[in-house]
């Protein structure tokens, strides 16, 4: 009996040893099930994220080639837009020359207006003085004119007197001069113009005389 009862108390021992072993074994297959499952948790976690991240890698992707068509489109736009820009620039160029050009032949221009301005002044100025001194050469000329035609009329007058002299000396008698001073008017009567024949002689007789 006291055998049987300390083989039976040594297999109880044992018994709870296993027991205590395989409660521990239990506790460590849990905990092991538990973990995996928290891995496995954790992994379909870590898939869905890579996953999403693979995606929005994609789009990152798409959104960054999508960029670079618009950056590639407005680099294209500004080389269009340089090349436009240095179309004006030489334009603007071309006109601020030609403008330059222009308002130096506007100066030269208004210069040579001046310059003619003050010609024409010069030139009327001097026109004033020619008429003033053809005016005055004009009233020389006059005068000269009248002296000499005053200075003929007097040397006619003279000339008159010294072939009526001649006559007086020629001709002692008067009445021999009257004669021949009625010859000269019967003489300078035929000679004048638009009468008839008839009409040229004069009918002078002594009394007709002044």
């Amino acid at each position: 009996m006291d055998v049987t009862g300390q083989a039976f108390e040594d297999m109880q021992e044992q018994n709870l040893r296993l027991l205590q072993q395989l409660r521990e074994k239990d506790d460590a297959n849990f905990k092991l099930m538990s973990e995996r499952i928290k891995a496995n948790q954790i992994h379909k976690l870590l898939r869905e994220e890579k996953d999403e991240l693979a995606e929005q890698v994609l789009a990152l992707k798409a959104q960054v080639e999508a960029q670079l068509q618009v950056v590639q489109k407005l680099e294209e736009k500004e080389r269009g837009l340089q090349s436009a820009l240095g179309a004006v620039e030489k334009e603007l160029s071309l006109r601020s020359q030609a403008l330059e050009l222009h308002k130096r032949k506007a100066v030269e221009a208004a210069q040579l207006a001046e310059d003619l301005r003050a010609q024409g002044e010069h030139v009327q100025a001097r026109l004033r003085e020619l008429q003033v001194c053809a005016a005055e050469n004009r009233a020389a000329k006059d005068k000269e004119s009248l002296s000499l035609k005053r200075a003929q009329e007097e040397l006619s007058r003279l000339r008159r007197k010294l072939e009526k002299q001649r006559k007086v000396e020629v001709y002692a008698d008067a009445d021999q001069i009257l004669q021949e001073e009625i010859k000269e008017y019967r003489v300078s009567c035929q000679d004048l113009p638009g009468l008839p024949g008839p009409a040229r002689g004069c009918s002078m007789t002594f009394n007709d005389l002044p």
